[in-house]
Parts: structure tokens; C-alpha cells; sequence
């Protein structure tokens, strides 16, 4: 038996290693230090208005996870901590200015940012918003955090979402010249049925999207949707799968801790 014992744990701490971003958080674990996790980004980021949300449901997963496949620390949740620096309208230019007091003020290591979509919505040109992006990065890796960038969700409007797409690839060009991981989340979220994920509806309406009281907003995901951007986020960055219908199902249910 304390044979089995042993063999379980090293095999489990060698499958947290395999990732490259798990293997750095254990070894925050193994120095009892806190590992800060900052969003940066517009309203898909902030998303204050849907819980759960993704920003939610990303931290409980990563903690769950690493409770099951570590023994380093009895409780991998008081080492993990997550910010919401999400910025409702803002553009990447807003979020260049605001580096200091929503990111670097908070000493995390690792920066996931979601940036671009309002830049396309106000017509800002595609090479500004690289610019912007290229000038947060840069700040970010001279402070020797992390850095992840992921591409915003599309959205029901296709006039919307073929304009945004020249603004994703520019941005993900731009990224993969500086090696930074940039994660395609505008066209795996394509592949989900975005009519069961978009649901809400704005009360007053919207000029901006063309929307009027009462309509849904085409734009900004349910819970079931912000599941689904945690899929695509989880398993991107640390490799972790996730269900969101159960996850969703359970939470629904009342369940203490959904299932996945």
C-alpha cells in the first residue's frame, strides 16, 4: 500500500508539470507564495453581470485541479488569486493608458488579456489597435509577468464578426512575431451554437449594435456562454478539459461544487 501510495504522487506531480503554466504554479506552491492571475480586457472580461461567469468558473476549475493532482499544498486555493481588471467599453487604447493601476498594481503572474472587439465595433483602425496591443505586451514582459492574449468571442451580428476578424488575425500576426501565446478564441467559439449562448436582451435597447428594448444582445454571452469561453480558456492555457453543460446543469441544480 505505501508502495501505491508513493508511485500515485509521483505520477501526479509529473502530469502538473507536463504544462508549462502548471509547473510554474506549483512551484509558487512549493515557495508558499501567492500566484496572481490578472484579466485584463473589455465587457467580455469584466462581465459583471452574468454569474457564474467565465473569470468565475476558471478560477474554480484551476483550484479543483490542482487540489486532485497535487500534494504540495493541502489547499491550492489560498495560493491562487484572480483580479477582474475588465474595463466595460473599453478600447485597446484605454486599456494601454491604464496598465499601471489595473494590472502592474496588482504584481500578478500572468496577464490573460482579451482586447480588440471594440475597436472593430468603433471603426479604430486594425493597425491602431496592434499598436496598442504590442505596447501592452511589451510593458507587461518588461515587468516579467506572463502574458497570454486571446481574441474576443464573435458575436450574432456576421457584419460585426467579419470586420473583427481582419483585427484578430492582424493582432495574432502581430503576437506570434513577439512569442507570445495568443489564443484563437473568435473561431473555436464559432463552432458552438452561439444562439443557445446568446440570450440576454438589453431593456433599453442599443444604438451600437442596432438593437432595440427588448432585443437580445448579440454581443455579450449567458452563463452557458461564459462556460463555453472557459472551455476554450482552460484547455488552451493549462490543458484542462472541461464540460461546460455539466458544469452549467449542476450549477443550476444547487450543487455545492458542480461537476465538469
Amino acid at each position: 500500500m505505501h508502495f501505491i501510495a508513493i508511485s500515485k504522487i509521483i505520477t501526479l506531480e509529473i502530469e502538473i508539470m507536463s504544462n508549462k503554466y502548471l509547473k510554474k504554479i506549483q512551484n509558487h506552491f512549493k515557495k508558499d507564495k501567492i500566484y496572481r492571475i490578472v484579466f485584463y480586457g473589455d465587457s467580455i472580461t469584466s462581465t459583471e453581470w452574468v454569474h457564474p461567469n467565465w473569470r468565475e468558473i476558471f478560477q474554480y476549475v484551476l483550484q479543483e485541479e490542482l487540489a486532485k493532482k497535487t500534494n504540495i499544498c493541502p489547499e491550492p486555493s489560498w495560493l491562487i488569486r484572480t483580479i477582474n481588471s475588465g474595463l466595460t467599453s473599453a478600447t485597446t487604447a484605454d486599456l494601454a493608458k491604464k496598465i499601471q493601476p489595473y494590472v502592474l498594481d496588482f504584481k500578478p503572474s500572468l496577464l490573460i488579456l482579451i482586447a480588440g472587439k471594440n475597436d472593430a465595433l468603433f471603426s479604430i483602425p486594425a493597425e491602431v489597435q496592434v499598436k496598442n496591443i504590442e505596447k501592452i505586451c511589451r510593458e507587461i514582459r518588461k515587468n516579467n509577468i506572463d502574458i497570454i492574449f486571446a481574441t474576443s468571442t464573435p458575436t450574432l451580428k456576421e457584419s460585426l464578426n467579419r470586420r473583427y476578424d481582419a483585427y484578430a488575425k492582424a493582432a495574432s500576426k502581430m503576437l506570434k512575431r513577439l512569442n507570445i501565446q495568443c489564443v484563437d478564441l473568435f473561431n473555436k467559439y464559432k463552432h458552438f451554437n452561439l444562439k443557445r449562448l446568446f440570450t440576454f436582451r438589453f431593456e433599453h435597447g442599443n444604438k451600437d449594435f442596432n438593437v432595440k428594448p427588448g432585443g437580445i444582445d448579440p454581443a455579450h454571452p449567458n452563463q452557458l456562454g461564459n462556460a463555453y469561453i472557459a472551455k476554450v480558456l482552460l484547455k488552451e492555457i493549462f490543458d484542462i478539459e472541461f464540460d461546460p453543460e455539466l458544469y452549467i446543469k449542476d450549477t443550476y441544480a444547487g450543487r455545492k461544487k458542480p461537476r465538469y
